[in-house]
């Protein structure tokens, strides 16, 4: 079963564990709200610096449970609303956030990564963003938030492929700040936290908040329902169905364009 281990380290760090290793620490819903929840209340304790990670060496995150996905029976709330809510409370949490890719990080894991203030990836990590090969429409947030760090054309080349990026390759186009040996992205991490909680924490925390204010992720108004109508079509569409079908039963996927 999926959960989030929450894990003190010295008086001012914070270990956030995705931990469900039999599914590559895969998430679904209530994972997520705890994440959520996690940090929102770093906002209130006097944390400094988070570090997000993955249990286990192979994997940071596979992504969404896809068989949350094939078992959705649904279409009233788009699914990745509790991915869309982690994010954000990752992002306006008021410490720093860390993440420590420890292994391959896949869809909703590689954006946990990306709405992290700095990663850290070990040499074996592979870093992607399926949604095309799932038959998905993005939200734009998501797509925004790879355009700040590796650009447009990158980010085109990781959506409208889905292929997986080396963690050199990442380093080089700005996904990851730096490659580690494999085994070694946690320690790597914690020293990181370790200096960045030794300054003031009202200085660290209010040139986070102002950097977060510098950005401008908002659509016009007028294209808010279209992308709406848009991403509510693919999830409901029959490439989608077939897209998580494909992956789940480890086959290449026939998709019609409905």
């Amino acid at each position: 079963m999926a959960q989030l281990r929450v894990e003190q380290q010295g008086s001012f760090v914070r270990l956030l564990i995705l931990d469900n290793e039999p599914k590559r620490n895969a998430v679904d819903p209530a994972l997520l709200d705890a994440l959520c929840d996690a940090a929102n209340e770093a906002d209130q304790d006097g944390t400094r610096c988070l570090i997000l990670t993955g249990a286990g060496a192979k994997a940071f995150s596979a992504g969404y449970d896809l068989d949350l996905l094939r078992q959705r029976s649904t279409e009233a709330e788009l699914p990745d609303l509790a991915l869309q809510r982690a994010l954000q409370a990752l992002e306006r949490t008021a410490p720093p956030v860390i993440a420590a890719v420890n292994g391959h990080a896949y869809g909703a894991g590689a954006e946990l990564a990306a709405s992290c203030d700095l990663r850290i990836a070990s040499e074996n990590a592979r870093l992607a963003m399926p949604p095309a090969r799932l038959g998905i429409v993005y939200a734009p947030e998501g797509l925004q938030r790879f355009v700040e760090l590796v650009g447009i054309s990158w980010t085109r080349r990781l959506f409208y492929t889905g292929e997986a990026v080396e963690a050199r390759v990442a380093l080089e186009i700005g996904l990851v700040d730096e490659v580690v040996p494999a085994g070694s992205s946690l320690d790597a991490a914690l020293e990181l936290a370790e200096r960045i909680a030794k300054n003031a924490p009202l200085a660290v925390q209010g040139m986070r908040r102002i950097l977060r204010l510098m950005r401008r992720r908002e659509l016009p108004a007028a294209a808010v329902a279209e992308v709406e109508a848009l991403r509510r079509a693919s999830f409901a569409s029959e490439d989608a169905r077939e897209g998580v079908a494909a992956v789940l039963e480890r086959r290449e996927p026939s998709f019609k364009g409905g």
